[in-house]
């Protein structure tokens, strides 16, 4: 399962980077709520997402589908995605584990710092920082909710961790119904 979670992550981690190349209009009073259908949550973006879903292997040749919008504005990728993850893969791990696992799989290879545990609700999940080999810095939420994974994850040049933009994208997540 350790190998599995990564593994899922560098995948997510892999789409990011190719979102980079997308380019959007900012406009930093016209922040918009994105609710995805089927995504029980919302968050503000600063600009219109682009969304799409894209199959995350589970292993054996199964996969499921991660479904995320990314907006980039002023080369600066913002991400929210989310996967659910049948009790099979994940073999009713906690919540603890899973994230650990998650956080270990996106800094594979880079650096990681300032984690912080977090609540949401009755949810488990974490805030941290990643300083990648090329120089970006991305930080990352993430959520265990009842067997699916939330990821929150604003990408771009060091300090970009504490730009109001990236604390606002962040904190505006919520779950519902």
């Amino acid at each position: 399962m350790i190998r599995l979670v990564a593994m899922l992550f560098s995948t997510a981690m892999l789409l990011l980077a190719g979102a980079a190349a997308v380019a959007q209009t900012y406009n930093p009073t016209r922040w918009i709520e994105y609710k995805p259908n089927g995504g029980r949550y919302r968050v503000e973006m600063p600009a219109i997402p682009k969304a799409t879903t894209v199959p995350v292997p589970t292993g054996a040749g199964t996969s499921v589908p991660m479904t995320e919008a990314t907006a980039v504005v002023d080369r600066v990728v913002y991400v929210a995605s989310y996967v659910d993850y049948p009790a099979s893969v994940t073999k009713n791990a906690a919540a603890d584990v899973i994230l650990t696992q998650v956080r270990n799989g996106s800094a594979a290879g880079n650096t990681w710092r300032d984690e912080k545990k977090l609540q949401l609700g009755r949810s488990e999940g974490r805030e941290y920082t990643v300083v990648q080999a090329g120089g970006n810095v991305s930080i990352t939420r993430i959520y265990w909710v009842r067997g699916r994974l939330y990821q929150l994850v604003v990408e771009g040049k060091p300090g970009v961790e504490q730009a109001a933009d990236t604390r606002r994208f962040l904190e505006s997540f919520n779950l519902v119904q």
